[in-house]
């Protein structure tokens, strides 16, 4: 009996069937990889959301500072070793890594819901909206200066200290955000520790400013080039990025959505020292449409 075999037009079928097949699939396998890596991403920022509040309730209704100096750490510089994620570790129990200069041993809040899957080993990438929890450094707008509440060993100086704001005062909890991922330092391979929050940036320092769309202060994110870009909202999920809310749960928002006036901004307060924002939310004004 004659043995049977494919002939060279059949194996060409074959494998072009393969190929187109490859052609289809390959792109759905990576839009699912996406699609569950923005899953995690979620749920870490509605675990954040819940320690955040939680660690609020037990400290008489104060959300935590964004960052936080001590004595003894001076040679953290910028990249502080005690900020909002670790104040809140206690309430997640997810996360933490200790590290050791040689005289000081610190426990940071490394890995688990404070790693995005997007962008794994980099410190800090998860930041906080500097209005709601303010760091130790701010703009003195009566003074045009940039002033700190203390040196970087953590001792006071004397310069006013921006609290941070309690859950009573927020006018719309469940749309303001308290977190949101940020860029990557590429001094340090990591995000520092905290966010820009001001209008003047989510407005792309033109006037009017422009909250909204594609030609908004967002295109001043962590994929441009102005600095600091890396303190700046990075889109890192299908053109989104997901944020946790001080309400206690998370959302996705697509890049050109996240508009500051609606999402950021908390009515009586700044990101810097003596200004006043309300003005923005005047009729005729860039927030007019958002006033609350």
């Amino acid at each position: 009996m004659k043995k049977s075999a494919f002939t060279l037009i059949e194996l060409l079928v074959v494998i072009a069937i393969i190929a187109i097949l490859a052609a289809i699939l390959f792109p759905v396998f990576a839009q699912a990889k996406e699609a569950a890596k923005k899953t995690t991403d979620l749920s870490n920022s509605k675990q954040h959301s819940v320690a955040i509040l939680m660690y609020s309730a037990d400290w008489d209704d104060y959300f935590p500072r964004q960052v936080y100096k001590r004595p003894g750490y001076a040679v953290w510089g910028w990249n502080t070793p005690f900020t909002w994620r670790e104040a809140t570790m206690p309430y997640n129990k997810s996360g933490g890594r200790i590290y050791d200069d040689g005289t000081n041993k610190v426990m940071l809040a490394e890995g688990g819901i404070w790693d995005t899957p997007a962008k794994t080993g980099a410190r800090g990438v998860y930041n906080s909206n500097r209005i709601v929890m303010p760091a130790f450094c701010y703009w003195n707008g009566p003074a045009s200066a940039w002033w700190c509440d203390s040196s970087d060993d953590g001792i006071p100086n004397g310069n006013p200290v921006m609290p941070s704001v309690p859950q009573t005062a927020l006018d719309a909890p469940a749309s303001i955000v308290t977190t949101w991922t940020v860029g990557i330092n590429p001094d340090w391979n990591a995000s520092g520790d905290f966010s820009e929050s001001a209008w003047w940036w989510f407005g792309g320092a033109q006037w009017p400013p422009v909250f909204t769309g594609p030609t908004s202060g967002e295109q001043w994110d962590a994929d441009s080039n102005v600095s600091p870009n890396w303190s700046m909202p990075r889109y890192r999920y299908s053109g989104g990025l997901n944020n946790a809310y001080a309400d206690g749960h998370a959302r996705y928002l697509k890049k050109g959505s996240f508009n500051w006036c609606k999402y950021v901004y908390v009515k009586g307060f700044t990101t810097d020292y003596g200004e006043n924002w309300e003005w923005i939310f005047d009729p005729g004004q860039p927030c007019a449409a958002f006033a609350r």
